[in-house]
């Protein structure tokens, strides 16, 4: 049987278009159009990542962008990008340190977001209303750009560690941000099969996921429809839609920071009488409002803690965004006199495979991969068709 993670084609940017071909994911700084106008600005008319999504700051403009998203990807096919045969080997310099991962791609077959018992499982609810903006942008553009982060759990380092420092160095480029970013091409795939194997055959005696999804669970979840989609009309595609480019990391490396995803919520002056009434527990959560801030009470599990927030902004109604980084929220509390933030706990890494093996999913949005900035930024890409 074949593992869940594999390896093939992959596409990269020439290299006279590094330079500006990355950006962040498209659901950072989704309170911050202004963060993508200076990012439009800085990229100007180059090659770049930047016109293959639809950040989420604009999703109200997405039908308008999709037109030019599918020109965009049929030109840089055609022209800006080169094909190779493999993975790569990521290093990525971020505020939290140095991070290693390995580009490759997911067998959707073996991965349902709503399965607590595919190989590869969701680490977050899903919210399907918001599969179809993403599913609209890989319907028009032939290339597949992934931020998706997957998970493994190797304590001894099998997989992505004896690749570090070995391999061609495909690309070394300087990121806005003050970071770096390093691809080496890992071509001697065979080994790293192997290792991937015998991890994925120890997850399933154990009855454990083999693989869960870090970050980007909707864009996988878009990715899982439009191979069903092709799949149910005989589409000829679903043979290349069927897998999904993710970078693959290691959850024991020093490099990979868990870090809590706040939450803001507009426009609700009963909400904190809602929280003050409906949290209770040997906890707190710090919620920022009118220029002050204040702890109350919450549940001391911090998954709880996630759940029991969610469930009382779900229940309100309210119109609510979510925000990586401390100061960040306090910003946009700070600008608005209609927000309140609630600053989140951080949830430890350590017990993420087995909660989800005992428990399932965690509420959606409990945690991000190291600050906004420190996402994975677009840059290999995949020919879908």
């Amino acid at each position: 049987m074949s593992c869940a993670l594999t390896f093939g084609e992959f596409m990269l940017p020439r290299a006279e278009y590094a330079d500006k071909w990355c950006v962040v994911a498209c659901d950072q700084y989704t309170s911050r159009p202004d963060y993508w106008e200076a990012e439009d600005a800085r990229i100007g008319g180059a090659p770049s990542t930047l016109r293959l999504i639809c950040p989420e700051a604009f999703l109200g403009e997405a039908d308008a962008r999709m037109g030019g998203i599918a020109a965009a990807s049929r030109e840089y096919a055609d022209n800006a990008l080169r094909t190779l045969e493999g993975g790569v080997l990521v290093t990525r310099t971020t505020s939290c340190g140095v991070r290693h991962g390995l580009v490759c791609l997911a067998d959707l077959e073996k991965y349902d977001f709503s399965s607590q018992s595919s190989l590869i499982r969701a680490t977050e609810g899903t919210v399907v209303e918001r599969i179809p903006p993403r599913l609209a942008v890989r319907e028009v553009s032939v290339l597949d750009v992934s931020h998706v982060i997957c998970l493994i759990d190797d304590p001894a380092g099998t997989v992505i560690e004896p690749l570090v420092g070995k391999g061609e160095k495909l690309y070394d480029v300087s990121l806005p941000n003050g970071g770096r970013l390093e691809g080496r091409l890992v071509n001697d795939t065979a080994p790293v099969l192997s290792a991937l194997t015998a991890l994925e055959s120890a997850a399933e005696k154990a009855g454990r996921p083999f693989v869960l999804v870090g970050d980007g669970n909707h864009s996988l979840a878009a990715a899982k429809a439009l191979y069903e989609k092709y799949k149910a009309a005989g589409d000829p595609r679903a043979g290349r839609a069927r897998y999904a480019l993710v970078e693959v990391e290691n959850l024991r490396s020093d490099g990979v920071t868990f870090l809590p995803i706040h939450r803001v919520v507009y426009g609700c002056p009963d909400m904190l009488s809602y929280l003050e009434s409906g949290l209770k527990g040997g906890g707190k959560v710090r919620v920022i409002f009118g220029g002050a801030e204040r702890d109350i009470a919450a549940p001391s599990d911090p998954a709880d803690a996630y759940s029991a927030v969610q469930r009382i902004i779900d229940e309100s109604g309210a119109s609510v965004d979510y925000i990586h980084g401390d100061e960040e929220l306090r910003r946009i509390c700070g600008e608005r006199s209609d927000a309140l933030g609630v600053l989140m706990p951080p949830l430890g890494k350590d017990m993420l495979f087995s909660y989800v093996a005992r428990r399932g999913v965690l509420p959606r949005k409990s945690f991000s991969l190291g600050e906004a900035e420190d996402k994975r930024l677009y840059m290999e890409c995949r020919y879908i068709g």
